[in-house]
């Protein structure tokens, strides 16, 4: 039975590697795409991006890893009937409730080690990602400027555009801005410019040189117009020093666990069912992968994916209902969970040898 355990836990090893692989290239090829789109809107400077690929790829891993662990168990033993391996582990006295007890133990690892994920690494991890982007653009007036482009200013103060930028100098060429500031629309054109930074007092400026300014009163109506040489342009004070407000999702479990009100009561299950749905997946991954030789070697995967994309979608359903009070925390996700394992108990019933054995038992009852 060792060799067995070993055999089969390597070829739900080698299947979860080749699944996971593949969900995350597919997830980071979507996520860089994401990031870019921010970038090109001035939301994000590129130097972040790698980072919020790495802190999103481990948040994104409490979704993949379930789905690859039951993608993996269903190709794994695709394989071991098409190619009459458990026939021969039939032959041989190894049954099914045999290979169940030998893969108990590693889903039970599998799962805890998604539950460590969802509850400590993954909401450390959605924190870092929404402190950084909420940060980049508090910082974006400076350093997201690009040429040929207008920035929105953070704050709605205005938009800049210029022609020209040097990137590791800061200067600028053929400056248009538009600025917004105390009850004063300013409208300003320059030949040059740059931007600078008070380090001591933190503040931000655009200095500009030889041109227009365009000034007009909201509340009086009144305009002007300035010639100038050079020209400072003071932009809002930096946020980032207060204190950022994370969701439900990004804060530890240890602080939801104190408040403990019907949001963090609904998060806490959540990330309990990263845990649990390995479990039932798993469950429900043996009975339905098998097939017969005449069978095509992926005949039953649709309706596998289909009872995968049923269970989480009542996930959440039920989650959404738990944060709006509809249904009692008792009940929660609990009964998700609960009615996939009559779901798999039921396929275990129509799993023939499952069947059979039933049969003895119910027939050694009446004697």
């Amino acid at each position: 039975m060792r060799v067995l355990n070993r055999y089969l836990v390597k070829e739900v090893g080698y299947a979860l590697f080749a699944v996971v692989t593949v969900l995350m290239l597919i997830f980071i090829s979507g996520e860089l795409i994401g990031l870019y789109g921010r970038v090109a809107g001035g939301e994000l400077q590129v130097k972040s991006v790698l980072t919020l690929l790495g802190l999103h790829s481990i948040t994104n891993l409490v979704f993949v890893l379930p789905l690859s662990f039951y993608i993996a168990i269903l190709l794994a033993f695709y394989r071991l009937y098409k190619d009459n391996e458990m026939v021969v582990l039939s032959a041989c006295g190894i049954g099914q409730w045999n290979i169940v007890t030998a893969l108990w133990r590693p889903t039970l690892v599998f799962a805890l080690g998604v539950g460590a994920l969802a509850f400590f690494i993954a909401p450390w991890a959605e924190g870092k990602g929404e402190t950084l982007i909420k940060q980049a653009k508090e910082r974006s007036d400076l350093e997201g400027v690009s040429a040929g482009r207008f920035n929105e200013l953070s704050r709605g103060e205005g938009v800049v555009y210029t022609q020209e930028f040097n990137e590791h100098a800061g200067t600028m060429g053929n400056v248009f801005l538009q600025h917004e500031w105390r009850d004063k629309n300013s409208i300003i054109t320059s030949a040059s410019g740059k931007r600078e930074i008070n380090e001591e007092k933190g503040e931000k400026y655009f200095i500009l040189y030889n041109g227009y300014r365009y000034d007009n009163e909201l509340k009086t109506g009144r305009s002007a117009i300035v010639r100038f040489g050079e020209h400072g342009i003071r932009l809002a004070d930096d946020v980032e020093h207060k204190e950022i407000k994370l969701r439900q999702r990004a804060m530890p479990t240890m602080e939801l666990w104190k408040r403990f009100d019907i949001g963090d009561v609904a998060e806490i299950q959540w990330r309990f069912s990263a845990m649990l749905i390995c479990i039932g997946l798993a469950i429900l991954a043996l009975p339905l992968s098998r097939s017969s030789v005449r069978q095509g070697r992926y005949s039953k995967l649709a309706m596998a994916l289909l009872i995968y994309i049923i269970y989480t979608n009542m996930q959440s359903v039920s989650l959404a209902w738990l944060r709006k009070g509809e249904i009692s925390p008792w009940l929660g996700l609990w009964w998700v969970h609960g009615l996939a394992l009559v779901v798999a108990a039921l396929l275990f019933i129509e799993w023939k040898p499952m069947r059979l054995r039933l049969r003895k038992l119910f027939a050694g009852a009446k004697r």
